[in-house]
């Protein structure tokens, strides 16, 4: 009697849920990590991060990389992807430094699958579900929450709405990206087409960080192929943007410490064990362990580099982490 891949899955567990909880919980170091860089613009932060980690990412996926940029297909999908990375990368460590960590990490990563589910339907005209409603509503009540706890605390301002906006845009490009690295793989691997938009969705982690494409790297050399050129394309601009005009934070040495860890551990680690976690660990179990990450962030966040949150952010944090849950539960079908 043959096995199927469920079966498989369900055996050997273990080792992929402590792997994916491990990514999430690296994940969640972000924001607290460049709080030991002081003084460094959000956009080096960003540019370094994912040019290096791009980097070692392209070069690990070999010639699929290669073929991916060349192939006709799939090119236009590694551009868009490309772009969409590009504007993340620097969007998120903007709102990191203006919103602070936990409210920045809990905007970015509360907005984008909600951000993902409209351009599924602007896009593919996938229609959006009473479940999506739902989990998107308690989502945007728990950020409007903590926006106006952190708000109390730290009197808005300018500083806090130019955060608030950089997380949004991380959460919008970061959904954008996921949509083009998944119809490039439908146009790699001619499949169905793949629903990027909800927790469902093999390979798609709801944080703040870059997540589907390398969840997805193991799962053939024309998919990692893909990877490896998204991560490629949008790495030569940032390295360029951080050679330019971060030349004076990349000369410090005392900086290079977290920048190499921002790049090896949360990017390339941290993306690695979750792609090996999606092995043996259903695509619905990994999005709500990936929930850690805002947690992480939050408790890091107050404990390190000592911001204030409040009942209200705290209660805020949490509405998002359910809003995201419903999401992630999978949904009831008939066979």
């Amino acid at each position: 009697m043959s096995r199927t891949p469920e079966a498989g899955r369900a055996s050997r567990p273990v080792g992929g849920l402590a792997a994916i909880a491990v990514a999430a919980a690296v994940w969640g170091t972000t924001g607290t990590a460049t709080h030991f860089a002081p003084g460094v613009p959000a956009f080096v932060f960003g540019a370094v991060t994912f040019g290096l980690g791009g980097l070692v990412l392209a070069v690990t996926a070999g010639r699929g990389t290669l073929r991916a940029v060349a192939q006709r297909r799939t090119r236009g999908w590694a551009l868009l992807g490309a772009a969409s990375l590009v504007v993340y990368a620097v969007a998120f460590y903007a709102a990191l430094a203006d919103a602070g960590v936990a409210l920045g990490t809990t905007l970015a990563i509360g907005s984008s699958p909600v951000f993902a589910g409209l351009v599924e339907w602007l896009a593919d005209r996938r229609r959006v579900t009473r479940r999506w409603v739902v989990a998107t509503l308690v989502s945007v009540v728990g950020m409007v929450v903590v926006t106006l706890a952190r708000s109390e605390h730290d009197g808005g301002g300018r500083s806090l709405a130019v955060g608030v906006g950089s997380s949004l845009v991380a959460g919008l490009t970061y959904a954008l990206y996921s949509w083009a690295v998944a119809r490039g793989m439908h146009a790699a691997t001619s499949r169905m087409p793949i629903a990027v938009g909800r927790a469902e969705t093999d390979g798609m982690r709801v944080g703040g960080d870059v997540g589907v494409a390398a969840a997805r790297a193991a799962r053939g050399p024309n998919e990692r192929g893909l990877v490896g050129a998204v991560f490629g394309l949008a790495a030569v601009p940032l390295v360029v943007l951080a050679v330019v005009a971060g030349s004076p934070y990349l000369a410090d040495p005392g900086n290079w410490p977290v920048f190499l860890y921002l790049a090896l551990v949360p990017t390339v680690i941290g993306h690695s064990l979750y792609a090996a976690g999606l092995r043996t660990v259903t695509a619905s179990v990994a999005t709500l362990l990936s929930l850690l990450e805002p947690v992480v962030a939050a408790v890091l966040a107050v404990l390190v580099v000592g911001e204030r949150l409040g009942l209200g952010g705290w209660a805020g944090i949490v509405l998002v982490v359910v809003g995201l849950s419903v999401l992630a539960l999978p949904a009831r079908r008939g066979r």
